[in-house]
């Protein structure tokens, strides 16, 4: 079917096109709300600036598609194939995408809050500044995708694969990443505050200068993470694997590091006032120049293998690693 008969049918008051081959068409800038468009072909199809609102596009075939600035608020993508599509500045505002195929799609200042991406396929997708306010991400696939300086507040991630993902500096409050892989992924700069991160894997996870004001690191795998510089300000992080991981200079007053294990970690110049690392493990971590002033160290385990007594408090130190003293 060519644009202008489709274009003239809809004129009409035809809403009904499910399944039409309309490969490489021209609709850009057009007025299509509340079209149904599911099961049919748009591979290549130019819909620049088009309006779709509320468009029925289950299981189309969108594949290297031009919906840039286009408006589909509303519109009903579930199981859709949009591999490779030009989705810049695109309005997906409550749309379900549902199990869709978004792989190395380019979504850069994309509008995506209270979308349904639940188990959708992103990997390698660009959504550089997008908006997924409270965006629903549940097990959807994300490995290496680009997210730098978007926006996930309030984003549910639960269980979400996000290896080797790039979150340069984006916004992450109150996101829900309980159970999330994030192995290998950049959050330089980003902000988790009040975060939850529980059993999340960041192993190898760069996080320097990223704020984790209060979130939720419960069980979190932070082995080899690079925290240098983070802000873990009342923090919890009770029975998480920080081993290896380097925390120099890093803000954890009033964090709790109940049982977490900090082997062979570096923790040099670290700001630990008030924190909590009742039975935490410390053996051969770097403690220099850090400040342990009114930390709780009962029962911990401490970088020369030593354990604390059930009543500990310390104070500040500057020994090397592996012999710190104690009064």
């Amino acid at each position: 079917m060519k644009a202008e008969e489709l274009l003239q049918r809809y004129g009409a008051g035809e809403r009904n096109f499910a399944g039409q081959r309309l490969r490489r068409v021209n609709l850009n800038h057009s007025c299509l709300d509340e079209i149904n468009l599911s099961r049919a072909d748009l591979t290549d199809a130019g819909l620049s600036g088009a309006k779709l609102q509320r468009a029925d596009l289950r299981g189309a075939v969108l594949s290297a598609i031009n919906l840039n600035h286009a408006d589909l608020i509303g519109a009903d993508l579930r199981g859709a194939m949009l591999m490779g599509a030009d989705l810049r500045k695109v309005n997906l505002r409550k749309a379900n995408l549902t199990g869709a195929d978004l792989t190395r799609a380019n979504l850069t200042g994309a509008i995506l809050s209270e979308a349904n991406l639940t188990a959708a396929d992103m990997s390698q997708a660009i959504l550089r500044g997008a908006d997924l306010t409270l965006t629903d991400l549940t097990l959807a696939e994300l490995e290496q995708v680009n997210l730098s300086q978007a926006n996930l507040t309030n984003a549910y991630l639960r269980g979400a694969d996000m290896a080797d993902a790039i979150l340069l500096e984006a916004t992450l409050i109150q996101a829900n990443l309980r159970g999330a892989n994030l192995r290998n992924c950049n959050f330089q700069g980003a902000n988790l505050q009040k975060t939850n991160l529980r059993g999340a894997n960041l192993r190898q996870a760069r996080l320097e200068g990223a704020n984790l004001r209060e979130a939720t690191l419960t069980e979190a795998n932070l082995r080899y993470a690079c925290l240098d510089e983070a802000y873990l300000i009342g923090a919890d992080l009770r029975g998480a694997s920080l081993a290896r991981a380097m925390l120099r200079g890093a803000q954890l007053n009033e964090a709790i590091l109940t049982g977490a294990n900090l082997m062979g970690a570096n923790l040099s110049e670290a700001q630990l006032r008030g924190a909590n690392l009742i039975e935490a493990i410390l053996t051969g971590a770097n403690l220099t120049g850090v400040d342990l002033t009114g930390v709780d160290l009962s029962e911990t385990v401490m970088p020369d293998g030593a354990l604390m007594d059930s009543t500990s408090e310390q104070g500040s130190t500057e020994s090397p690693v592996g012999s710190t003293s104690f009064p």
